[in-house]
């Protein structure tokens, strides 16, 4: 192909593409205006997406945000599903214009401005939009400011072998932050100084310290975290849940101690293998450390991952059996709820008015939400691989799964 063969093929697929992310739009805001996410139970229209297309909460929350400007603005509406502006200009028009703040100012300044997200290169369309917002809010440049405190934000992932934080907020707050930062930072920094010193003497320089400077600012946010889970201000011990299985820690213990064990087999792989309860994955020598210097408490599962019966029948989850299970799931199992786990209630799958057992087969964490809504007619089973399953008392399964797991059979 020439290159402009190529630039008509990948404008042709991106006017498709553009079509369809307002299609879906306009379908979710059509959605959440007939209530039609209440009928299963969903708090909200974004929660019902990630159920029923296991799309992630920022794609939930966009079409919601989208489905709800496109009923307000039907000029954007209109530009958008006839693939008249790219996607990134969709969305962020739709962020600007649900800002409550510039809700007057909407209707008159509608028209120029789906005309510069239809016009305008993608960089200069972003920049002239946040002029307009900043001119539309009545304080202008406070504003600014007043909206980075409302919207702070921070999230800190584990994904696959790495951690991630990440955060933004008001510059008041970053200044207050960094001088803390700076000054753990200092204390890091002059560590590896003296205990340079102590090893090289007058020889010391900066080329011998121990840590690079982006591992000392990695230890100095850890060292951060370490003097705030101490003072009390968490309100109690912190504790994180690791879950290694028996053959795995022995072989990691038989390692530590010099021999050479066997490898595990990896057919023996269980879905709890070395991770957090958050699902975080940790290397097993990283476990062993842990275990050395914290707790360790035993828990035995069966092929689908369900704890064995961990006492006496009681009516409700409590002690050992409420921790069991909250154990070995990461959030509530309602289909697109993201409650965590350590957030929700254990209580029964099968309800206990219609002889659900008390156990830890039959126990798994409900939000408060959906802890009500199984005695809306609701079902939910746990199928042979441990996947939990919700079925609507017409038969059909809420969410996703049904349909994709039926076609992969």
């Amino acid at each position: 192909m020439s290159p402009a063969a190529r630039e008509a093929a990948v404008r042709e697929l991106d006017a498709i593409r553009r079509q369809v992310e307002a299609a879906i739009g306009v379908f979710v805001g059509r959605v959440e205006q007939m209530s039609g996410h209440v009928e299963d139970g969903h708090r909200s229209v974004a929660a019902w997406g990630r159920a029923a297309a296991n799309w992630s909460g920022a794609e939930a929350s966009r079409f919601a945000k989208l489905g709800r400007v496109f009923h307000t603005m039907p000029l954007f509406e209109q530009a958008a599903v006839a693939g008249e502006m790219g996607v990134s200009q969709m969305h962020a028009l739709a962020a600007v214009a649900a800002n409550p703040r510039v809700k007057e100012h909407l209707a008159g300044s509608e028209e120029l401005l789906v005309e510069q997200a239809r016009t305008q290169h993608h960089d200069d369309f972003l920049a002239a939009l946040r002029k307009w917002e900043s001119l539309a809010d009545a304080d202008g440049a406070f504003r600014a400011h007043e909206r980075a405190h409302e919207r702070r934000n921070a999230h800190l992932d584990v994904l696959d072998d790495h951690m991630y934080l990440d955060a933004h907020g008001s510059t008041l707050h970053g200044a207050l932050m960094r001088e803390v930062f700076n000054r753990f930072n200092k204390a890091q920094w002059l560590a590896d100084w003296e205990a340079g010193k102590a090893t090289h003497g007058d020889q010391m320089n900066t080329s011998l310290l121990d840590r690079t400077d982006a591992q000392r600012r990695f230890d100095t946010l850890l060292a951060i975290f370490r003097a705030a889970a101490g003072s009390g201000e968490a309100g109690g011990e912190i504790v994180v849940n690791i879950h290694i299985d028996q053959d795995q820690f022995e072989h990691e213990l038989a390692t530590a101690a010099g021999t050479n064990p066997e490898p595990i087999d990896p057919a023996t792989f269980t879905r709890r293998h070395n991770n957090t309860s958050h699902g975080d994955p940790l290397h097993p020598a990283h476990i062993l450390a842990a275990a050395l210097v914290g707790h360790v408490r035993r828990v035995v599962l069966d092929r689908k991952g369900v704890i064995i019966d961990l006492g006496r029948r009681q009516r409700l989850f409590t002690g050992p059996l409420r921790d069991a299970i909250l154990f070995t799931h990461r959030r509530c199992i309602h289909p697109g709820c993201n409650r965590p786990a350590t957030d929700c209630q254990a209580d029964h799958a099968l309800p206990y008015s219609i002889d659900g057992p008390t156990n830890a087969a039959n126990g798994a964490p409900l939000c408060s939400h959906h802890n009500q809504w199984k005695n809306h007619g609701l079902l939910t089973v746990r199928d042979h691989h441990g996947r939990w399953h919700t079925y609507r008392p017409d038969g059909t399964e809420i969410g996703w799964p049904v349909q994709y797991l039926t076609l992969a059979a």
